[in-house]
This record gives C-alpha cells, sequence and structure tokens, in this order.
C-alpha cells in the first residue's frame, strides 16, 4: 500500500511489520469500539495471544488469513470473518502476498496497545521486514489485560 497524495498521521502506525491505521478508537466512540485497518506481508503472524477485557473479529477485506481461534483453524479469504471471544488463545497468518485486514475491538482500548507496541508510520506503506522487538510486545500488553501464550503460527503451521 502506497498512497502518494496522502500522508502519514498520528493514527497511521508499524507494528511488527504491518501498517496499521487507526479509525477509531476509545474516544471516538465512548469506550465502545476500536477499529484498525491492518496491510500485511505474507507469512506475518502475531503470536497466539489471548485478551480478558474485549472480544475481537477479524474481516478479511483483501486476501487471505489462516486463523486459529482455540483449536479452531479457519482459512478466510476476501470478504470472510472470524470471531475472536474473550479469554480464548488467537492468532492468525497472512496466505497471500499481501491482506488488508479490518479489526474491530469490544469494548475499545486494546487499539492503544498497537499505539503503544509500535512507532510511528514514516510512510503509508507497508515496512520492511524487521525482527519482532519481542520484550517491547511483552511489557506493552500487561496493562491491557491480554497476554501472549505461544508463537506466532509458522509457515508450515
Amino acid at each position: 500500500m502506497t498512497h502518494t497524495a496522502e500522508r502519514a498521521t498520528e493514527r497511521d502506525r508499524w507494528f511488527l511489520g504491518t501498517l496499521i491505521r487507526i479509525i477509531a478508537d476509545a474516544g471516538d466512540s465512548d469506550g465502545n469500539l476500536g477499529v484498525f485497518e491492518q496491510y500485511s506481508r505474507r507469512g506475518f503472524s502475531p503470536p497466539r495471544h489471548v485478551h480478558h477485557r474485549e472480544d475481537t473479529a477479524l474481516v478479511v477485506l483483501d486476501g487471505a488469513i489462516t486463523a486459529v481461534v482455540g483449536d479452531e483453524r479457519r482459512e478466510l479469504s476476501t470478504g470472510g470473518f472470524v470471531w475472536l471471544p474473550r479469554d480464548v488463545p488467537h492468532t492468525f497468518r497472512v496466505d497471500t502476498d499481501t491482506a488488508r485486514l479490518l479489526e474491530l475491538i469490544m469494548p475499545a482500548g486494546f487499539e492503544q496497545f498497537h499505539v503503544d507496541a509500535s512507532d510511528p508510520a514514516a510512510e503509508l506503506e507497508i515496512p520492511p521486514p524487521s525482527e519482532p522487538d519481542v520484550p517491547r510486545l511483552l511489557d506493552a500488553i500487561g496493562p491491557y489485560g491480554a497476554e501472549i501464550v505461544g508463537p506466532p503460527l509458522g509457515p508450515d503451521d
């Protein structure tokens, strides 16, 4: 994704090798809903994690992913939807060259974790690949009532 007419704003973040655009946060929705759009490359997978305060959902806007929710594994393509209930470990992996996802967070608040564990986007494009800063993730996630419980999905998972 590159937008020559648009400039990155404070709501555009580079998170774990992805571009996140925060559409709505707790302040925009009286704490009820957080929404962000994520642009990722093939193979991107967040560590398996669990939310204890909120439910989340993913909508695949473009591309394909494999989602793992608890013991269930689902293959999703453009238009696909997966519900990620609180207290159930989950992760996903991008299976196409790129993917564009919409993440919904109810109630809002966890979107701020993505801000705390990311850097401002220098440009509106997926950043160069880099190794995740695991200590930063672990430090950032605790205050949000969530925890990392396992590794990301690998290419053969």
